[in-house]
């Protein structure tokens, strides 16, 4: 199952990467989602593990995910592990004139015990996929830009 969503935000990139990495934000902004944390030594890289927990058709589901790919402020890829599945999830920052698009693509394969739920889940997490892009959005451009200060 692939999911693949895109949104502008009025931020530059390096402000939506500051906010996006911060894991206190990411139950904020994504539904279903309860907590993220990362679980392995600091900082934040490639080969880092994040834990984390979510609801699923009312069900908590924990799930783990290690970092794959990991370049400030332009993307990161991770794979994904979760009772219902694995898969792997990759985001990409670009910078326009009006400020940063965000491109979140994720894909998923289900364990068989789940294959018969995937038109439910696939409807679940594209909704959630679609309200996470807003929320991202309206969170970071409600948030005081950074000042630049000029050296």
């Amino acid at each position: 199952m692939r999911i693949h969503e895109s949104i502008a935000i009025n931020r530059p990139p390096d402000e939506v990467w500051a906010f996006w990495s911060d894991f206190f934000n990411s139950p904020r902004a994504h539904p279903g989602a309860l907590a993220l944390r990362q679980t392995s030594p600091v900082p934040l890289g490639s080969g880092s593990v994040l834990q984390g927990r979510m609801t699923i058709l009312g069900f908590e589901t924990r799930f783990i995910m290690t970092v794959t790919e990991f370049d400030p402020p332009r993307s990161v890829a991770v794979t994904l592990a979760a009772l219902p599945g694995r898969g792997a999830l990759r985001i990409t920052l670009e910078p326009t004139p009006e400020g940063t698009r965000v491109d979140r693509t994720s894909d998923f394969e289900l364990r068989p015990a789940f294959i018969l739920m995937s038109p439910i889940l696939g409807f679940i997490l594209r909704r959630q996929a679609r309200a996470a892009s807003s929320n991202w959005k309206r969170l970071i451009e409600d948030t005081p830009p950074v000042a630049h200060v000029e050296p």
